[in-house]
Formats: C-alpha cells, sequence, structure tokens
C-alpha cells in the first residue's frame, strides 16, 4: 500500500469511527513506515529521478602542514559538517541538481549498468548548464584526483586525453561526489558504479545490511595508485525534517575519499611541507523514495596549476519540494 493511500484510508476509518479495537473488515492493519533495506533504499526504475536544490561554496585553505598529516577521523568529519566551514569565502552559486536513471550504458570493458545521468543548472550563470553521463561523471572521480596528487596527474591526465585541455579545466571540475552518476548496478551485496578502467566495482554507493554503524572499504584507482580509499559508514537512522517534508526512518551514510599525502614544493622544487586531500560528506535515503540530501566537502590543496582552483569546496543538496 503506498504511503498516500495510507493515509486516505486512515481518514475514512476515522470518519467511519473506527477505533484500535474494532476488529471489523473494514480497518484492516496499515503498514508501518517502512525500515531501510537493500531492496527499498534506493528505488531505481528507469525513469525515476530526483530534482535538488543546490549550492556550491568555495573557501579559503588549507594550510600546508610541517608533518605528514593523519586523515581525521569519521568522528571528527561527521562533526565538522555540523559546523560552517571556518574560512573565508570567496564564491557561492546556487541551481537545480538532477539525477535520472536513463537506460542503460556499456563500460569500455564490456560491464553493462544503468545509465544515472546527472544535469546541473545554474542560477548564478542562468547560461550555465551541465549534463553529465556515468562516463563523464569517472572522469570526474579522475579530474579530481589530478587535482589533489601533482604526483599522478601526467598519467591521469595521460588515461583522460589531451593533457593540455584538461590541465585548463582542472579548476573548474566541481561536481557533487556521493551523489554523482556511473554505471549504476543493484547487486545482492549492495549498490555498485562500474568504470572504464577494469570491470571491478568503480564506487560503492551502500553495501550490507544497513545497521548502524555498518562499514566498508574500496580502493579506488588500483591501477594509477594504491593509497586512494573510499571508506563509508552507515552513521544513523531516524525521523529527519528535510525540505519542509517529515521523512521517517531516513538513513545518513558517511563517506570518506582518502586521496593521499602528498608534499608540497616550492618553486625551486624544495619541500616546504605535506598536504593531504580528502573528500567527506553525508547522503540521507528515504525507504521507498531515495536520496533526498547530501552534504559535502572536499579539501584540495591549490598549486599552480589549480591557483584559485583550490581550496575547500562545500556542496549541499535538499530535494526540492
Amino acid at each position: 500500500m503506498s504511503k498516500l493511500l495510507a493515509v486516505s484510508c486512515v481518514l475514512l476509518f476515522v470518519a467511519a469511527g473506527c477505533d484500535e479495537d474494532d476488529e471489523c473488515a473494514r480497518c484492516p492493519d496499515l503498514p508501518d513506515d517502512p525500515e531501510p533495506t537493500l531492496a527499498n533504499i534506493w528505488p531505481h526504475e528507469d525513469g525515476t529521478e530526483w530534482v535538488y536544490d543546490l549550492e556550491y561554496g568555495q573557501f579559503e585553505g588549507p594550510d600546508v602542514s610541517e608533518e605528514p598529516p593523519p586523515l581525521p577521523s569519521m568522528e571528527d568529519l561527521h562533526a565538522a559538517l555540523q559546523q560552517p566551514v571556518d574560512a573565508d569565502q570567496l564564491g557561492l552559486d546556487v541551481g537545480l541538481y538532477r539525477l535520472l536513471f536513463d537506460g542503460q550504458v556499456t563500460t569500455e570493458t564490456g560491464v553493462v549498468g544503468q545509465d544515472l545521468v546527472e544535469a546541473f543548472y545554474s542560477e548564478v550563470d542562468p547560461l550555465l548548464r551541465e549534463t553529465g553521463d556515468a562516463r563523464s561523471c569517472e572522469q570526474r572521480l579522475l579530474r579530481t584526483l589530478a587535482r589533489a596528487r601533482p604526483d599522478l596527474r601526467p598519467a591521469i591526465l595521460k588515461r583522460l586525453g589531451g593533457a593540455a585541455d584538461w590541465s585548463k579545466d582542472l579548476a573548474d571540475a566541481r561536481s557533487p561526489f556521493f551523489l554523482g552518476a556511473y554505471a549504476f548496478a543493484f547487486e545482492d551485496s549492495g549498490y555498485y558504479a562500474y568504470g572504464d578502467l577494469d570491470t571491478e566495482h568503480a564506487w560503492t554507493y551502500l553495501e550490507g545490511d544497513l545497521s548502524v554503524g555498518s562499514e566498508f572499504s574500496l580502493q579506488l584507482v588500483p591501477e594509477i595508485a594504491d593509497d586512494i580509499w573510499l571508506h563509508g559508514r552507515v552513521w544513523s537512522v531516524e525521523d529527519r525534517d528535510i525540505s519542509g517534508i517529515a521523512w521517517p526512518n531516513a538513513l545518513e551514510y558517511l563517506y570518506v575519499v582518502d586521496l593521499g599525502v602528498q608534499t608540497a614544493t616550492d618553486e625551486g622544487g624544495e619541500v616546504i611541507g605535506y598536504v593531504h586531500p580528502y573528500v567527506y560528506g553525508t547522503t540521507v535515503f528515504v525507504p521507498e523514495v531515495g536520496p533526498v540530501a547530501c552534504h559535502e566537502r572536499h579539501v584540495i590543496f591549490a598549486d599552480e596549476i589549480l591557483q584559485d582552483g583550490g581550496g575547500i569546496e562545500e556542496y549541499r543538496c535538499l530535494i526540492a519540494r
């Protein structure tokens, strides 16, 4: 029974004078709000779509450290998301962000998945219209890594093709990470994505029994580096108010992408310190609805290629009413 139909039935039963102890046939048991399961947490029938209000902000920082800095704990990162970015804001953009299941896509390695397509419409710059399919979104992952890791940049840009063109584009390579489009696949163990580098999982959205505290880890782009990892944890399951709507049993998933430690050098090539770029954020899923919100931050250090393109970037997506 749909949620809308269940509400209608309640109104009819109250009007008819039924109470909790009435066992008449016209007062059937109504289903409780569903608990999150892999089967219901992300509807993915072809043609299903979501539209979000998107806000993007860019901030100064972070600084270079004298010693290789560790990756903050998940607890510290989740707590940081509850506070505003402690840095000067450099830019702001708002608009609409859409996700759509649109047919199928075949990766270069022959894996067939659903084509999860994204589109962004800017209110600040009405001429800006960006649309990406599964393949372009894997390229976005590689571009983010190229921004964060100058030591890996030549190999990544060679993979992307046209190093000069991609270098110019690195500073503008921005988009939400954890709701991004990929060659999407629902499997018995979770929700995944495939890419063009191999036939293994290129991304994990959700995995396991979805109990609070359950975790996963996935090594990303092992063909390029051995220290790039995606970590995820079910943080909470609780009722939430999002976009003025009360969502029951909303599941909050915390993600962290560890982009590895990188040395920072001056113009003469001398090491002046260390940086540890990373991406972290949360996505909120509602049973039988799918993703209704995301909040993420990208910590990328500027260099001679990025110039003003580095810093802390923040994305907030709330499902549009």
